[in-house]
């Protein structure tokens, strides 16, 4: 017999803690207290990013409360009342210079102002603190108005005297007996012999004359001469003659072979000219053909140098114009000569046109000084004019437009389009696109062209957002 199940009796409280449902994991009230916390974090930073944006934007107001205006030079419309970095480029906001207009405003007035001068595509006015400027090295020049003309500088390089040039050969054929130029550069004189050449050719025909001219001889001597004897003696005579000049022998040889009565078997070859020998192609003992250039002597007392200018400068030169040579041979000394002729074509690629200039060579121990091949400088004298000049490095050139950065008050430049004139040593004429007395960049306006492009290219985005 089981025994009787006994219970233990409980109060309320101990029943109710029994029954109760099981408690939640140990840590979920920490993971909520964290999760609170973070949310309002998250919304104090919102809050303060939003309050940013709109001090940012919004703060020229106070700004002009306060006196002082921070701006971005690379954004002109974010403008605060305090020191920071721009919220789009994060560059350091500028502070504006006290009477200093803003951006837009100064723009605006600057093109007033030079209404009359066009603006550069592609470029903006670019403003620069004095800080700015000091630390890329800025230099400026003044728009003058000067003498313009002096000389007109170029490369020069001297060349033989065509019309004193002369190139020797033969009218027949044969062999080459001696020579008596033994090297090229020797100076020879007119009537100079140079070779002596055996032509089997020139030795028949001046046997054929003097028997002519014997014949000839004696039918004048006959005491009573048949006509038509002595007029074909002394037709054949003539003839005889005749092609003797035609194949190049020259008359005092033939005068002197009629006095001697004697043919040589060799004809001599000589010099038309006083000069130098530049070119020489004869050796002892070779067969020479007619027309074959034996020798070439060039007579230097006058000499050519050719010269190249650009285009730009075509008009400023004319026929009889002065000239000066300054060799790299003859340090400090000067030859003077002038402009003989211009040539008619330019060059395609260089764009230049070429010069013909004459100079009177003097000779002294050593020879010519003047020698076909030297280069040196060539100063042309042009006429003095008046007008406006900038040093060269003021002007830009792309190779389709040129211009210049202007200097205005409180750190601004603007581009502006010119026209350029003549090129002068380290200066430049400027036609039109500036004013005497206005100031240019001269040093440091790559820099500034480079930041006005990208200016303009920003401020083309945000017109374009705008719309």
């Amino acid at each position: 017999m089981n025994a009787p199940e006994t219970f233990e009796e409980k109060t309320p409280g101990e029943r109710a803690v029994a029954e109760a449902p099981p408690g939640p994991p140990r840590g979920v009230a920490t993971m909520s207290i964290v999760r609170w916390v973070l949310v309002l974090l998250t919304a104090l930073v919102a809050t303060g990013s939003i309050l940013s944006f709109v001090g940012v934007h919004f703060g020229s107001s106070r700004g002009a409360s306060s006196g002082q205006v921070y701006y971005c030079p690379m954004h002109p419309s974010v403008v605060q009342d305090h020191p920071g970095e721009c919220p789009i480029c994060s560059m350091t906001l500028v502070l504006k210079v006290a009477g200093k207009t803003n951006p837009s405003a100064a723009r605006g007035a600057s093109q007033t102002a030079a209404a009359t001068a066009p603006g550069v595509p592609g470029l903006a006015d670019v403003d620069l603190t004095p800080e700015r400027i000091q630390l890329i090295g800025m230099r400026t020049a003044r728009v003058k108005r000067e003498a313009i003309g002096g000389d007109l500088r170029t490369v020069g390089v001297v060349a033989a005297n065509e019309r004193g040039l002369a190139q020797i050969n033969t009218r027949f054929g044969g062999w080459i007996q001696k020579l008596f130029v033994s090297e090229t550069g020797e100076r020879v004189r007119r009537g100079q012999v140079l070779a002596t050449i055996y032509s089997p050719e020139v030795f028949r025909a001046e046997q054929e004359l003097l028997l002519a001219h014997g014949w000839s001889a004696a039918a004048a001597g006959d005491a009573k001469p048949a006509p038509d004897h002595q007029d074909f003696a002394v037709g054949f005579d003539a003839n005889a003659r005749r092609r003797l000049e035609l194949l190049g022998i020259a008359p005092q040889e033939i005068d002197e072979m009629l006095k001697t009565g004697k043919a040589p078997e060799a004809i001599p070859i000589r010099s038309p000219v006083d000069g130098y020998v530049v070119a020489k192609n004869a050796v002892a003992g070779v067969a020479v053909q007619p027309g074959a250039v034996l020798f070439e002597v060039a007579d230097l007392t006058k000499v050519w140098v050719t010269a190249d200018i650009y285009e730009r400068d075509i008009s400023r030169v004319r026929v009889g114009q002065p000239a000066r040579l300054e060799l790299v041979s003859y340090p400090g000394e000067t030859q003077t000569g002038k402009v003989t002729f211009i040539y008619p074509i330019v060059d395609s690629g260089s764009r230049t046109l070429r010069l013909r200039l004459e100079f009177n060579n003097k000779s002294d121990r050593n020879g010519p000084r003047l020698r076909p091949g030297m280069y040196g400088t060539v100063y042309l004298d042009l006429p003095s004019t008046t007008g406006l000049t900038v040093p060269a490095e003021a002007v830009v050139d792309t190779g389709e437009t040129q211009y210049l950065f202007v200097s205005k008050e409180g750190g601004r430049f603007t581009p502006r389009l010119v026209r350029v004139g003549a090129h002068l040593k380290d200066k430049v004429e400027i036609l039109s696109g500036v004013a005497e007395g206005e100031t240019v960049v001269t040093t440091g306006n790559f820099l500034i062209d480079s930041e006005s492009r990208l200016r303009s290219a920003i401020e083309g985005q945000t017109s374009a957002e705008r719309r």
